[in-house]
């Protein structure tokens, strides 16, 4: 049986052999590259290459072409031997290698010659651009990669909550060393901290202040400071040099600049710091020749904001509007603003819950009386640690932690006790997620719900066996009701599926029964109630719709179960199933859409 690697390898040979072909036909007679000119470069797995000499207006120009080992489904390289010195012109990595195409593009593996004919081409229309001085906005509309490119200085990581736009301002910072953190303010970042680290002391969180200084155009890299004078240079030209002047009289052990403005492609910020020049035995070089009482201001400002480097580094923004759709999300203002009670942590609730909290819904209350147990591991985004806790507050500390910018509350009680509570807090929601499965006490809610003079939407959500079904009910209005689709045992009248025999299945305890269904199949009914909820938040949807989520046919009859009478008349042309009919919930209503 031939090897599968000597296949690879003839497929390479051949590869190589097109495209030494294509570059004869493009006008070339090109060498090839010897082993000590490969090994230049490093890191991009060259085993193959040709040197090219090409005309342009400043002279003769060599290009490498450069094939990898895993060519031709790794791209070939063009490499720009004679270039300027690395970040004179963009797109022109270290290494001389051009950025020509974005790194999802790919090429015809069966025309190799082809793909390496056209990058060469994209090579010298590039080269002859930047030669002309024609690229230089691409430095500014890819500030970021560029500025990490140039960073300084150890290696951190500095991670901003505040709101990427004008105008300069002072903004709160905290480290540990480790990580950075900059804040609108002390608030923010206190909560935010508390939510990321709930451990943390209070005296270990002690912000210091730090400047924001937004730029009316993005730095080119000759314009990237290389000293303490030249950060200050750029807090005068962004309006912030008085905020700086004030922070640098407390000549903090580092001086935080957060340098702000708007690319062509939408926001960035970048982050300087100044380094308070060291005291090395006991001598401090800020108040050298003077007394500590009586140190000139300027004298102090001038040494720290004077030639010595500043650090540079990379900010990655996780601001809400940037954790939840990187700041293209239309409806992320209305979902920021949003409360949302999910009254059920279970399997489907607590799946539901983290899904808005992604989704970047502000404000959530997680209701649930219960403790979570072993066997509900597996379908359930908690895990073992958490075993005994209260599924409510387990659920809201994961949140908080994964998403510390959010509110999450927690309420270890059960529904009857909120809803006859004088202080019921449910009325202080936007929207209720209902994901109990238990007739008592969302009757108890529809009846709670009926009585109010504008009452809070509420979203219904349950599954049925096997999870071949989910349902999601929509009731916002005062005309529609949960019960005018159940009868008065809170049995639904429209059933997706009937079955052969009982599905319930049973633990050996006293009541201990429960369905079997997995995250795989459940994840089609909470992305459903999910999308319900959004929906209603954003006013995308009518009170009393009923979504219907269907699995695949073959799924349903494997589990030993068929579509009840009901689904073939509301729902003929869905039967295949892996749908989801859209109908208007109650005993005689129809089919909206499927």
């Amino acid at each position: 049986m031939p090897d599968a690697n000597d296949h690879l390898v003839e497929r390479l040979n051949a590869a190589v052999a097109a495209v030494e072909f294509e570059l004869a036909e493009f006008g070339q007679r090109p060498r090839r590259l010897v082993a000590k000119e490969l090994a230049s470069y490093r890191g991009r797995s060259a085993v193959v290459g040709w040197r090219l000499e090409l005309p342009f207006d400043d002279g003769t120009r060599r290009l490498d072409v450069i094939i990898p080992d895993g060519f031709p489904s790794s791209p070939a390289r063009i490499a720009l031997v004679d270039g300027p010195p690395f970040m004179t012109w963009p797109h022109l990595e270290e290494d001389g290698v051009l950025c020509l195409v974005p790194d999802y593009t790919t090429f015809s593996v069966d025309r190799p010659g082809d793909g390496v004919v056209w990058l060469l081409h994209e090579a010298v229309a590039l080269i002859a651009a930047s030669i002309r001085g024609e690229m230089e906005e691409d430095f500014r509309s890819e500030f970021l990669t560029y500025w990490r490119r140039a960073e300084r200085g150890p290696a951190s990581t500095i991670l901003s909550l505040i709101e990427p736009s004008s105008p300069s301002r002072r903004v709160s910072v905290w480290s540990d060393g480790k990580r950075t953190i900059i804040a609108e303010n002390d608030d923010q970042l206190r909560d935010w901290l508390r939510n990321f680290g709930p451990a943390m002391s209070a005296p270990s969180i002690k912000p210091i202040p730090g400047v924001l200084a937004w730029l009316d155009t993005v730095m080119l890299p000759k314009d990237y400071p290389t000293s303490a004078r030249a950060v200050y240079a750029l807090a005068e030209r962004a309006g912030a040099a008085p905020l700086l002047d004030e922070i640098a009289r407390d000549a903090l052990p580092r001086t935080f600049v957060i340098i702000g403005a708007d690319t062509p492609n939408g926001p960035a910020l970048a982050a300087t710091a100044v380094n308070r020049p060291k005291i090395v035995r006991n001598r401090d070089p800020l108040i050298a020749g003077f007394r500590a009482s009586s140190v000139p201001e300027g004298i102090v400002h001038m040494r720290l904001l004077g030639g010595a480097p500043p650090d540079r580094t990379s900010v990655d923004r996780i601001d809400p509007a940037w954790i939840h759709g990187r700041g293209q999300d239309g409806r992320f203002r209305k979902l920021q603003d949003a409360t949302v009670a999910v009254l059920g942590c279970g399997s489907i609730g607590a799946p539901v819950a983290e899904t808005l909290a992604k989704a970047g819904v502000g404000k959530l209350m997680l209701v649930d009386e219960q403790t979570f147990k072993a066997a509900n591991v597996g379908r359930h985004p908690l895990g073992v640690r958490d075993i005994g806790a209260f599924k409510a507050m387990a659920l809201a500390q994961q949140i908080r932690r994964t998403l510390p910018h959010l509110d999450v509350a927690h309420r270890a009680s059960t529904v009857e006790a909120l809803l006859l509570h004088q202080e019921n807090p449910l009325g202080e929601a936007d929207l209720i997620v209902s994901a109990l499965g238990d007739w008592p006490a969302e009757s108890l809610l529809d009846e709670w719900q009926a009585a109010q003079n504008a009452p809070v939407p509420i979203v219904y959500g349950w599954t049925e066996p096997h999870a071949a079904a989910g349902h999601a009910i929509v009731i916002s209005a005062p005309q529609d009701r949960l019960r005018h689709g159940l009868n008065e045992y809170g049995e639904p009248d429209i059933v997706a599926v009937k079955w052969k025999e009982d599905t319930r299945r049973y633990e050996p305890a006293c009541g201990a029964a429960f369905d079997p269904y997995g995250p795989v199949e459940l994840g089609f009914v909470t992305s459903m109630i999910s999308q319900a909820a959004l929906d209603v938040i954003c006013g995308d949807v009518a009170s009393g719709t009923h979504r219907l989520w269907l699995a695949r046919r073959r799924f349903v009859e494997d589990a030993g179960g068929t579509w009840s009478d009901n689904l073939r008349l509301i729902a003929p042309g869905s039967l295949d199933g892996a749908t989801i009919v859209e109908r208007k919930w109650g005993r005689d209503a129809g089919i909206l859409a499927a």
